[in-house]
């Protein structure tokens, strides 16, 4: 799979972000592709950041959803931007908004995902991309995207930290070199109404894995409760912290806190 992508060019340089332009009809039962609730920051006290040393490992265990949860297809259509937003409805009955501009590429749609050398792929749906051709070295890189995935009988902090852990090797470059990474968490704040569970992943010294390898970057993961095809909703946005066309933070909270259950 990973040899097919490079193939097609899919394969970025920015820790194997693996984009693929295809309809969420692509059915993979155990992964699910989530929308965004409304998340309002009510971060509590934290536990003390964490080192690469420390990390868990993740989990390769997929668990289906109970019989008889909600199942979505195809995700809702793409409402008329208002007021400056792109709305963007997701399967797992969750929605996010990104600004309405010509730098952001919004679609729930897209799936991409992460893969490396003895590990298996994470993937993410309804992915949206900021900055898409910045650098001259890489028509497909991004400095921002943002999607959500879906887990099933773990808990919420279970899954977010199993999500965070991955940014480790997510931005790995293809020698196996790992960038230095402390993890901040868990912070305790409401989506819809619900519990959420978030964590940030500060990684620094990334190794080259091509021209466009941000050096800095920031990997932000919060877990809440899914609405369809996934009992846990699993959000996600990821920004270079360097170089230029940079994300600013005011816009990238904006978006976490964006997070919402679809239509309300």
């Amino acid at each position: 799979m990973l040899e097919f992508l490079r193939k097609y060019g899919l394969l970025g340089p920015a820790g194997r972000l693996l984009v693929a332009l295809v309809a969420l009809v692509v059915g993979i039962a155990a992964i699910v592709w989530i929308g965004n609730p409304h998340i309002s920051e009510g971060q509590q006290t934290a536990s003390p950041v964490w080192t690469n040393e420390e990390l868990p490992e993740p989990e390769t265990t997929v668990v289906p959803p109970p019989s008889g949860f909600p199942y979505m297809e195809f995700p809702p259509p793409m409402p008329p931007a208002r007021n400056g937003l792109q709305e963007v409805p997701t399967r797992f009955g969750l929605s996010y908004s990104v600004p309405d501009s010509e730098n952001w590429m919004a679609t729930n749609d897209m799936v991409f995902g992460f893969t490396g050398p003895g590990r298996s792929p994470i993937t993410f749906g309804a992915g949206s991309r900021f900055s898409r051709g910045y650098c001259s070295g890489d028509e497909s890189a991004v400095t921002a995207y943002v999607g959500l995935t879906g887990r099933n009988g773990v808990s919420l902090d279970a899954a977010a930290r199993e999500a965070v852990v991955g940014a480790e090797w997510v931005y790995s470059n293809s020698e196996r070199k790992k960038p230095r990474m402390s993890i901040s968490g868990p912070f305790e704040s409401v989506v819809s109404g619900l519990p959420a569970i978030r964590y940030s992943a500060q990684l620094s010294e990334i190794p080259e894995d091509g021209p466009c390898t941000p050096r800095e970057a920031t990997y932000e993961i919060v877990a809440t409760r899914g609405y369809a095809n996934a009992e846990v909703a699993i959000f996600m946005l990821a920004r270079n912290a360097e170089g230029e066309s940079l994300l600013p933070t005011g816009i990238a909270e904006m978006i976490v806190g964006s997070l919402r259950k679809t239509g309300a």
